[in-house]
């Protein structure tokens, strides 16, 4: 009798009346299963899955009879990988990681499988499961909106009881990703392209870059890859969305802006791009036709100076003036105007206009150089005007020479009495002095830069090139 009253406590225990848990919101928690692998109930169910948990213990009868149903649902629903996540938890002490070793290996279990000692005895306990199997669903807002299934008599039944909740069967070979990037162009500049990569949730990581087609070309062609190749093996990479700009490219010049998705498992996807061209390079100021101006011969001519606007407006010009207030000035040949002269003058943008001026030196100087500056809304930009006193070059050019011209590494200067000699660049910096014993002197000119210089030697004054 004694017998008979424990085998029927036995099996109320194991199939009750009230096999359900009584509550309606998950309780967290993190375990390690059979196999070491751990389980955090949040992070599964905060990734988009439900999570379907079924409490048993090995020696159950109930449970030995419904595990191949649910472990044939498992496989019906996509093994882990879809829909839902399939775990078993087994409360007591005796159904140790060994046990439940064993028991996977029996009834054919792949979901996670934890033992009592291993977190399964407190976890049945915060979910008030007093009767087993109990079979519970819960959603990803974390609602259990199934407090037990059962009876369970064959597979079928679960992935009924799943699907009315958008659960739907899917094949085990894992998810089927899609992963794609796609490309918005957000700023261009002359010399900088910003452009902004935002990846779908199926891409995991992208590379990206930005380049010529011929530097791409090249590049593919030197490393011997494909284009998807050579972006996984040199592009930048990235998993979130991210702006990125390249600067130093070159003005006036096509880019295209690449990008290549992969999956969680590595797959790469299809590489997609867009293409940007950098805009004209605009100046800060003013730029010149030359730089410097050599005023020969007659000193009354006018000499003729473009002014171009390659800046990224119009241009008002308030003031022209040189350094030494020598030079009389005239624009486009209908208005005359001297230095500090106020002025009005619109240079749109991308126009020219023509500036000439004249020398009013009517007696010798020792002045070589002029600068002239031109002021507006913008940065002065300025010239030099390199004056050559024609009484002085063409009075002494049978007496004094100079040779070679161009010179490389040095120039020779021959005249009488030449005593204090001097050398001068193109914009009036004195180079270099020396006292000359004798009429004839070599002037090292290794260390010039190439451009004009002007030698003096008492009131002579001589023009030579330096070329390397």
């Amino acid at each position: 009798m004694k017998k008979l009253i424990t085998l029927l406590l036995a099996l109320t225990f194991c199939f009750g009346l009230k096999a359900q848990t009584d509550l309606t919101q998950a309780v967290d928690f993190t375990a390690t299963d059979c196999h070491g692998t751990e389980v955090h109930l949040f992070d599964i169910l905060d990734r988009g899955q439900a999570v379907l948990i079924d409490f048993f213990y090995t020696t159950c009868t109930y449970c030995v009879q419904t595990v191949p149903h649910v472990v044939q649902s498992y496989y019906d629903l996509g093994c882990n990988m879809h829909d839902v996540f399939y775990m078993e938890i087994t409360y007591r002490g005796v159904d140790t990681d060994q046990v439940c070793q064993n028991w996977c290996q029996t009834h054919g279990v792949e979901y996670p499988t934890i033992s009592g000692p291993a977190g399964g005895s407190t976890i049945c306990n915060q979910y008030h499961i007093d009767y087993y199997p109990t079979v519970i669903l819960i959603m990803p807002n974390r609602e259990i909106v199934i407090q037990d299934l059962y009876p369970i008599p064959n597979a079928q039944t679960i992935v009924n009881q799943l699907g009315a909740y958008g659960i739907q069967p899917h094949d085990c070979n894992g998810p089927s990703y899609n992963p794609q990037v796609s490309i918005s162009i957000d700023e261009v500049t002359d010399t900088s392209i910003e452009a902004t990569f935002m990846p779908n949730e199926d891409c995991a990581t992208y590379y990206y870059m930005i380049a010529t087609e011929s530097e791409i070309q090249e590049g593919m062609s030197s490393a011997g890859l494909t284009l998807s190749e050579y972006l996984h093996t040199n592009g930048l990479s990235a998993g979130d969305t991210l702006s990125y700009t390249l600067s130093g490219l070159t003005p006036e010049t096509r880019y295209t802006v690449y990008a290549l998705p992969a999956d969680p498992d590595g797959v790469l996807g299809e590489v997609v791009s867009d293409t940007a061209t950098t805009l004209v390079h605009f100046e800060e100021t003013l730029t010149f036709s030359m730089d410097t101006v050599n005023i020969v011969d007659n000193q009354y001519e006018i000499n003729w100076i473009t002014i171009y606007n390659n800046t990224s407006e119009d241009v008002i010009v308030t003031n022209i003036c040189d350094q030494y207030e020598m030079l009389a000035f005239t624009l486009d040949g209908n208005q005359d105007f001297y230095c500090y002269d106020a002025l009005e003058i619109r240079i749109p943008q991308g126009e020219s206009v023509e500036l000439g001026f004249v020398c009013n030196i009517i007696a010798k100087s020792d002045i070589l150089t002029d600068i002239v500056t031109l002021s507006s809304n913008l940065p002065d930009a300025s010239f030099v005007v390199m004056l050559e006193e024609p009484w002085s070059v063409n009075k002494n050019e049978a007496s004094t020479t100079l040779h070679p011209n161009p010179a490389n590494d040095f120039v020779t200067l021959k005249g009488e009495s030449l005593g204090t000699v001097r050398v001068y660049n193109a914009i009036g910096q004195k180079v270099e002095e020396f006292e000359a014993n004798g009429g004839e002197v070599n002037i090292n000119t290794t260390g010039y830069e190439n451009g004009v210089y002007v030698v003096k030697a008492g009131a002579q004054a001589l023009r030579f090139v330096v070329k390397h």
